[in-house]
């Protein structure tokens, strides 16, 4: 059984360790084997909590025999973004400008993942300043999607992009990750995973190193939606949703069509539009409209520019000045766009999504999501995207053409994955109102079922 230990999912591993089919401890060093073959240098995860996970591993281990588990998870190992802080730890961001710095204490969700029983593997790698949707990193080596044809190594999204590798493959049950404008559902489209983009405020930020402080959110990245609802209410606090019954054939859905139409690769197109057709077989309701909402939202963002950058520029622009040759040049470049920015955009975008967010709404009230791609193209070439520094830039806004709308409104969405296209596989995103992770993790569930029934 230890050699399928990394293909069953976080809650199956729980269960085995609740039955006492699977020791916490034996578990942890079926990881760490996993890793020291498999990433050896660190383009996954740049630093290890061997020590901690393995104290962890032992306290599930006592509660396991005693029958006192803590939560389904309790004595799973997991990975996290290096931008939540670890007590004791380095947490660096991956990134020359926080070399050296090392936290007092975990971060809240981090916190609330180790009393629920969750063991902390290590550190996973991601772009300078989270940001890029690419998630290619030079100084730290970027993660090779384990999707990647031979001799052409692929991205692995951005910004949780060692999470997503790590999940994907097989170096951890399960990894948290960040979106601020995709990144988190990004990584997922890209490694053939489930991503869960949750609303602002859902799970606390606090002891996670801002990019967007109006923007940022914390989610998962896992093998499937059951998964997600786990990780999601142990980081909230608030219930896991009920995923018992759900029917695929009860589903109404919104495909949120032409907004990608120029982006849009055919390979996607086409796998978008088989999954579309497997739902519509399986007894779903699918309307396609172009909304509104989402053509205002561009528009807005087109005249007074992208508020990630305006928000990041504020936050570090002063820190990037002081240290220009510590951040990789395309980030440094995108980020400092932000420099000539008036103060005034960023409350005019501020304060005007509010207003588009209502008008998706209106036009998504009678669905239980809205679906549309996560990604218009599947993973770029590593060697591509860092020896062209336009080309960066140009994929790096493409990956998340269609994620970032759904921060800007403050939405709650879903990557769930669909496909391949050319070996590369391509995400199908759900998106739901606010506050409605329940709903939508349920929809999520009736789709994943859906789609995998079909192969």
């Amino acid at each position: 059984m230890t050699d399928a230990f990394h293909e069953m999912t976080a809650l199956a591993l729980g269960r085995g360790i609740a039955a006492g089919r699977i020791d916490p401890v034996a578990l942890a060093e079926h990881f760490f084997d996993r890793i020291a073959e498999a990433d050896p240098d660190r383009k996954t995860y740049v630093s290890l909590t061997r020590e901690r996970a393995y104290a962890e591993a032992m306290a599930a281990r006592r509660r396991a025999a005693a029958g006192a588990m803590l939560s389904p998870l309790d004595g799973v190992p997991i990975s996290w973004k290096d931008l939540f802080d670890t007590a004791g730890h380095a947490t660096e961001g991956a990134s020359k400008l926080f070399s050296g710095r090392v936290p007092e204490r975990d971060a809240v969700a981090l916190e609330r993942a180790a009393a629920a029983g969750v063991v902390c593997l290590g550190k996973t790698n991601l772009p300078d300043l989270a940001y890029s949707g690419l998630g290619a990193n030079p100084h730290t080596g970027t993660p090779v999607n384990p999707y990647s044809p031979d001799g052409d190594p692929r991205v692995p999204g951005g910004s949780s992009a060692g999470a997503g590798v790590s999940v994907a493959a097989g170096l951890a049950a399960a990894g948290i990750g960040s979106d601020t404008g995709g990144s988190v559902r990004i990584p997922a489209a890209f490694n053939g995973l489930v991503g869960l983009k949750t609303t602002w405020g859902a799970i606390s930020l606090e002891g996670a190193i801002p990019l967007a402080p109006s923007l940022d959110t914390v989610g998962p990245l896992t093998k499937d939606v059951a998964d997600a609802s786990a990780l999601h209410a142990i980081m909230s606090g608030r219930p896991a949703a009920d995923l018992r019954g759900t029917d695929a054939g009860r589903l109404r859905l919104l495909w949120a069509r032409g907004h990608d139409d120029n982006e849009l690769e055919p390979g996607v197109a086409a796998r978008i539009e088989a999954a579309v057709e497997t739902l519509r077989r399986a007894g779903a309701t699918v309307d396609e409209q172009r909304l509104d909402s989402f053509e205002a939202v561009d528009d807005l963002a087109a005249q007074h520019g992208n508020l990630i950058t305006l928000e990041g520029w504020a936050l570090w622009g002063e820190t990037i000045d002081a240290n220009p040759g510590k951040l990789y040049a395309p980030i440094r470049e995108r980020i400092s766009a932000g420099r000539d920015a008036r103060a005034v955009d960023a409350e005019i975008l501020r304060h005007r999504f509010p207003d588009m967010r209502r008008v998706w709404l209106r036009e998504a009230a009678a669905y239980d999501a809205v679906i549309m791609a996560t990604c218009p193209i599947v993973a770029p070439s590593i060697r591509l995207v860092e020896s062209d520094g336009e080309a960066h830039s140009r994929l790096a806004m493409l990956s998340s053409s269609n994620t970032r709308r759904v921060n800007y409104l403050g939405l709650c969405a879903l990557s769930l994955p669909c496909g391949l296209s050319d070996g590369l596989p391509v995400g199908l995103m759900a998106i739901a109102p606010p506050d409605a992770e329940g709903h939508l993790l349920r929809t999520g569930k009736a789709i994943e079922q859906a789609l995998g029934e079909t192969g």
